[in-house]
């Protein structure tokens, strides 16, 4: 009888996703189709399960229960089966989780197929506003497409959906009205800079603190920690009154994201990210917010320190990695002495030098964030099958450097580039300098040849899939090694 049906979607223009396939209750089932570059779902069932705008019905019943319809996924239509079904996001359960984003929204399958081989708790569903805007996307838009690549491949496990770089209400409201089920609130907008306090201005700010502030100075000056080795780490009161001076506007918008989330969400996972800016975060800062939050019976999922040394988009980690592997050390052992929450890394596309570090010292608790390296992936296919498309998208991107490097810290010039992209040379995608370039120029290019952009990878989706779950797989296989 399945097979019947299958064989009716083709007959009609429909690309069916056999491994989709699944079995909801008695007597329903669900799918993925695709026509016309359009992926819509599937219901086989009882006329119980009714969605809205049937894009393709079977006038006869399949069989003497059932009846084949095929519903664009639109929103709408997402909340009924959720509601009925729970096919959407939860909260992250497991030690170590693992964040991909999708800025193109293709290739949610192809990610699962490497994340589902390992122990690993998946946030699919993961951009920031910044994204959404150069994308021209929304968090619903991201999340349906997410569900999409899901169902595609038949996963039954759990997943996550992480609104990233929350800085405000707005977008706040916009990822919990999507039901995303992870907040990083990005602090970066909230912090004093103390650097350009004098001593006077300091002294004023450090008495303006609050009383949770001044009580958390006082509990942990001059405190020795059993951290990193038999002698200890001793708090130092003047590096904890700068913390507290930084920090405890940002804290209180964080205590304000929680009352909302609280207000409105039964569950929810918070990250706390204080990895924006030039300021490495020292131990002080990481103590400071921790206890703070803790102290006003906040409760969050991670914390982002800022790791010495350089996270630069597309490329491996800049640095000396003994000051890494020591620094994370410390803030690994404290979060493990306040207990409650994992470390975790940002910026993590293309870390490999640093993965086994991160994987060891963490134990495997930890959250890495990964954004854009499947967007690369799109890039190279495309540079394998039609070098004159990629001449093209080389030059827009060129042209428009200066502008996509307002909104990401990278040390490209256009000095660094030739004219002309070396199409004849299969090293040329992997210089660092070319995917720095392309991993920030998607905005302008998926403003000018979005169209050419998808068409082309759905063409070759088969190829792609493979490329992006091959570098997914990647960077999993050099966290998850065996020794």
């Amino acid at each position: 009888m399945i097979g019947n049906v299958l064989s009716t979607l083709e007959e009609n223009g429909f690309k069916v996703y056999p491994d989709s396939l699944m079995k909801l209750g008695e007597n329903i089932y669900i799918f993925v189709v695709k026509r016309q570059n359009e992926k819509m779902v599937g219901i086989l069932s009882s006329s119980d399960v009714k969605l809205n705008g049937a894009y393709f019905s079977e006038d006869k019943n399949v069989s003497d229960k059932l009846r084949l319809n095929i519903y664009p996924f639109t929103f709408e239509n997402y909340v009924t089966l959720n509601g009925k079904f729970h096919i959407g996001p939860t909260v992250c359960r497991g030690n170590s989780s693992f964040g991909t984003g999708d800025r193109l929204g293709l290739v949610t399958a192809a990610q699962l197929t490497a994340l589902k081989k390992y122990d690993v708790f998946p946030i699919l569903a993961q951009q920031s506003p910044r994204e959404l805007i150069k994308t021209n996307r929304d968090f619903k838009d991201v999340l349906l497409k997410v569900v999409l690549g899901v169902l595609e491949t038949g996963y039954i496990g759990h997943f996550g959906a992480d609104a990233d770089h929350i800085k405000d209400e707005y977008y706040l409201l916009e990822g919990i009205n999507a039901g995303y089920t992870m907040y990083t609130l990005d602090l970066s907008e909230q912090l004093i800079d103390i650097s350009s306090l004098n001593p006077s201005e300091m002294r004023n700010k450090a008495q303006e603190l609050s009383q949770v502030s001044k009580d958390i100075i006082k509990d942990f000056s001059g405190k020795k920690l059993d951290i990193i080795s038999d002698s200890g780490y001793v708090v130092s009161e003047e590096e904890l009154y700068k913390s507290a001076v930084a920090y405890e506007n940002a804290m209180k918008f964080v205590d304000k994201v929680n009352n909302i989330l609280k207000e409105k969400l039964s569950d929810f996972d918070m990250e706390i990210s204080i990895d924006e800016g030039g300021k490495v975060t020292t131990l002080e800062d990481h103590l400071y917010v921790a206890e703070y939050l803790h102290r006003n019976g906040i409760d969050f999922f991670s914390i982002a320190p800022k790791f010495p040394g350089e996270f630069e988009k597309a490329v491996d980690y800049i640095g000396d990695l003994d000051e890494f592997l020591l620094e994370l050390k410390k803030h690994y052992q404290l979060s493990r002495m306040i207990g409650g929450y994992k470390i975790s890394l940002h910026s993590g596309s293309d870390k490999f030098s640093i993965y086994r570090i991160f994987s060891d010292i963490t134990e495997k608790n930890f959250h890495i964030k990964t954004s854009g390296t499947s967007w690369l992936q799109a890039i190279n296919l495309i540079y394998d099958y039609d070098k004159e498309f990629y001449r093209e998208l080389y030059k827009i991107a060129l042209e428009n450097l200066e502008e996509s490097k307002k909104s990401y810290k990278v040390l490209i010039k256009k000095e660094d580039f030739g004219k002309e992209p070396e199409l004849n040379n299969p090293k040329f995608i992997l210089k660092p300098e070319i995917k720095q370039l392309f991993h920030i120029s998607f905005g302008v290019l998926l403003d000018l040849k979005r169209k050419e952009i998808v068409d082309f990878l759905n063409k070759y989706e088969e190829e792609h899939y493979k490329m992006v779950s091959k570098n997914i797989d990647n960077h999993l296989k050099e966290i998850f090694y065996k020794n």
